[in-house]
């Protein structure tokens, strides 16, 4: 979708306040109504001011868990790029309004909305330097975000978002969190140091802006992942596995396999081979069938991946550029196995 499409699309899935006053209005004739009705009743006119504190209650209440799920903010729109406004829906009803800020001499955080599936979280975060800096290198991130949750580890990156004024003191990013588990419904503490700025890669970070962004908030998405239990036989590089779970969203497809043999597909894997800059191929890819007879294979290699000798469990998580249309999934490819993906 075009910038354009989707400047429309926000437009549209956003409330107007015309339709707010409506609903309120709507609320409170029914409330006189019900009064009405009893009007030869002195104790319904003694408990008239509290049942309209009640419904004033209920309507605030409504509306605050309403602008918690209130739509996906634009920035959020745009990188994702949504193939269509089906799919923009579907996105913007499990995105989480955090509305977090934080500040200290050297800027302030604010931490805007969250969204997720069963191993990736996106961040929506702005941060405001003093007003004499301008934040113009073409890329940012914290230097040792630390994060505190019931995950064992995680996985952090930063992608710098263009938010149409490269020359001032604010930037727009997206931190992506890769986890074994969903982060959903956690409430997780942040610690975010020292802002740095690099040229394009391969430019060094160095740090612009010292100090520590400190914050603690609820990851109250709705996940958007469809779990696939498969439990099949695979060969990976001619050793013997087991496919137990595929999880598809829009923004990642995650696979979990079962070994005895993790050492022994590591190592025939080999090395990460570099095919660009910053480009690494997929050892583990995997080949995404859909309905219109169009596929596409995750030749480079993008996401995470853990095997643990111990457990003998790999998982690879596969991340992407823009979201995938998930619906429209009829199979996924790994290895030797074809998987049958019902929408």
């Amino acid at each position: 979708m075009s910038n354009k499409n989707i400047n429309r699309l926000f437009e549209a899935l956003t409330p107007k306040t015309e339709q707010k006053e409506k609903m309120f209005h709507n609320i409170l004739v029914q409330s006189q109504n019900e009064n009405t009705k009893h009007r030869g009743f002195n104790v319904v006119k003694r408990l008239r001011p509290a049942l309209l504190a009640t419904v004033l209650m209920v309507c605030l209440t409504t509306t605050a868990f309403a602008a918690a799920y209130m739509g996906l903010d634009e920035a959020f729109m745009k990188f994702l790029n949504p193939v269509n406004h089906e799919q923009a829906e579907h996105l913007s009803n499990g995105a989480y309004v955090v509305g977090k800020q934080v500040a200290n001499e050297n800027g302030s955080l604010t931490i805007k909305q969250v969204i997720g599936d069963s191993n990736l979280t996106y961040i929506l975060m702005d941060f405001t330097a003093p007003a004499d800096t301008v934040l113009d290198s073409a890329r940012y991130r914290f230097e040792y975000p630390m994060i505190t949750s019931n995950q064992q580890s995680h996985s952090m990156d930063f992608k710098l978002l263009d938010d149409g004024n490269s020359n001032d003191n604010k930037i727009s990013m997206v931190m992506s969190v890769l986890t074994k588990t969903s982060m959903a419904g956690q409430t997780v503490h942040f610690k975010f140091n020292d802002v740095q700025a690099a040229d394009p890669f391969p430019g060094v970070f160095e740090t612009v802006l010292p100090g520590s962004w400190e914050t603690a908030f609820k990851l109250d998405f709705k996940e958007y992942s469809h779990l696939y239990q498969i439990d099949q036989n695979i060969t990976m590089f001619g050793y013997e596995a087991v496919l137990k779970t595929i999880s598809v969203s829009p923004i990642a497809i995650s696979l979990k396999i079962e070994s005895t043999l993790v050492k022994e597909i590591d190592k025939a894997a080999g090395k990460p081979q570099e095919i660009g800059k910053n480009e690494y191929l997929d050892k583990y890819p995997i080949t995404i069938n859909y309905i219109d007879g169009t596929s596409e294979t995750t030749s480079i290699f993008t996401g995470e991946y853990q095997g643990d000798l111990i457990s003998g469990q790999i998982l690879t998580i596969k991340t992407f550029e823009n979201v995938i249309n998930d619906k429209e999934i009829t199979s996924i490819v790994f290895f030797d196995k074809k998987v049958q993906i019902n929408n």
